[in-house]
């Protein structure tokens, strides 16, 4: 039997209501809940975490309604590094601001004028094929795609479409080109424009 306040916190989760994200929680509760199930177990509530936790309340026969929002939240706290999330788990106040040379804080205050911002960062028209310029292409898209999926969409959808719009380099930059044109247009189909 799973201790009930493991049970309650992930029925809180799944329906929205928990003041701490999972991996605040697993954090602070680690030991507890690895005396509660078995290695394996531990691993998927780690590295599976939504999954499982279904699982367990499922098991226990406790009734949930998932919140879907709640469930992207996590997902999208979960691509982040630990350093970046403050002790409830959440994206500390202003750490998307300062990635990307300040690229999303622009993005914020000047919208889609914030482009040059970006051009500047990346070094286009020059530079951009170095190897330095293409590994910030390279992050900056998956960043994009995450946004777009699981955070905010408007900044992934501005960041990808920034990058779709780089013309032909006949380098790696044309596969990272590639990769976010795919994506703008997989969004624009899903959303019905």
């Amino acid at each position: 039997m799973v201790d009930e306040k493991h049970l309650v916190y992930f029925k809180e989760l799944l329906e929205g209501n928990s003041e701490i994200s999972f991996r605040a929680y697993l954090s602070n509760n680690e030991d507890s809940l690895r005396k509660q199930f078995s290695p394996a177990r531990f691993a998927r509530l780690r590295f599976k975490s939504i999954d499982e936790i279904i699982k367990i309340l499922d098991e226990e026969k406790i009734t949930y309604i998932i919140n879907e929002q709640a469930i992207r939240n996590e997902k999208y706290l979960a691509t982040f590094h630990p350093d970046a999330l403050n002790e409830k788990g959440r994206l500390k106040e202003g750490f998307k601001d300062t990635i990307f040379n300040g690229i999303v804080h622009d993005f914020k205050s000047k919208g889609e004028d914030s482009v040059l911002s970006l051009h500047k960062y990346i070094e286009f028209p020059k530079n951009i094929n170095s190897k330095k310029n293409i590994e910030k292409l390279k992050d900056m898209e998956f960043f994009a795609e995450t946004e777009l999926y699981l955070g905010d969409k408007n900044l992934g959808l501005f960041l990808l479409k920034a990058l779709a719009s780089i013309e032909r380099q006949f380098s790696d930059v044309d596969d990272i080109v590639l990769i976010a044109k795919e994506a703008v247009i997989k969004h624009q189909s899903s959303e019905g424009n």
